[in-house]
């Protein structure tokens, strides 16, 4: 299945491989999904170690996410260099406003709560100036990784 920017789609979170990587099963078809705009620290990359706050953020994802029914969101480049799906991760379905995205998308989420920096990877960067506010937010509260 061929994805375009702006695409939608339903599925279900088979699998949390890490903070920002999971597997979807959408129609059928398994994708592994990496969210896009943020970056959690590292708990299972072969080459480095784990990182602090990466366990507590990997265990928010699968506390959060496991099983759950969720809407994949793409942006304008829907694949990276690994063949990994890029997405906007919702716990609802998408709609516009700023007390949507915090309260339904998962990447926000996860910049709030002080799991993920940001990390903006041009072209898909719909929601970078969000997304930076979020962190500041969550920076300036001294939440998860910016605490002590």
């Amino acid at each position: 299945m061929e994805v375009r920017t702006g695409d939608k789609l339903e599925g279900t979170v088979s699998r949390v491989v890490d903070g920002d990587t999971l597997v979807v099963d959408v129609d059928g078809q398994s994708r592994r999904v990496r969210l896009i705009g943020v970056d959690t620290p590292e708990t299972v990359h072969p080459k480095k170690k784990v990182q602090t706050y990466g366990p507590e953020a990997s265990a928010f994802t699968k506390k959060e996410l496991a099983g759950r029914h969720v809407w994949l969101e793409y942006d304008v480049a829907p694949l990276d260099r690994y063949q990994r799906h890029l997405a906007y991760l919702w716990l609802e379905a998408p709609s516009g406003g700023e007390d949507a995205i915090r309260r339904g998308m998962f990447n926000a989420r996860l910049l709030l709560g002080g799991y993920a920096k940001v990390m903006t990877i041009q072209p898909n960067s719909r929601y970078a100036d969000l997304f930076a506010r979020f962190q500041e937010e969550a920076r300036k509260a001294k939440r998860g990784l910016w605490g002590k």
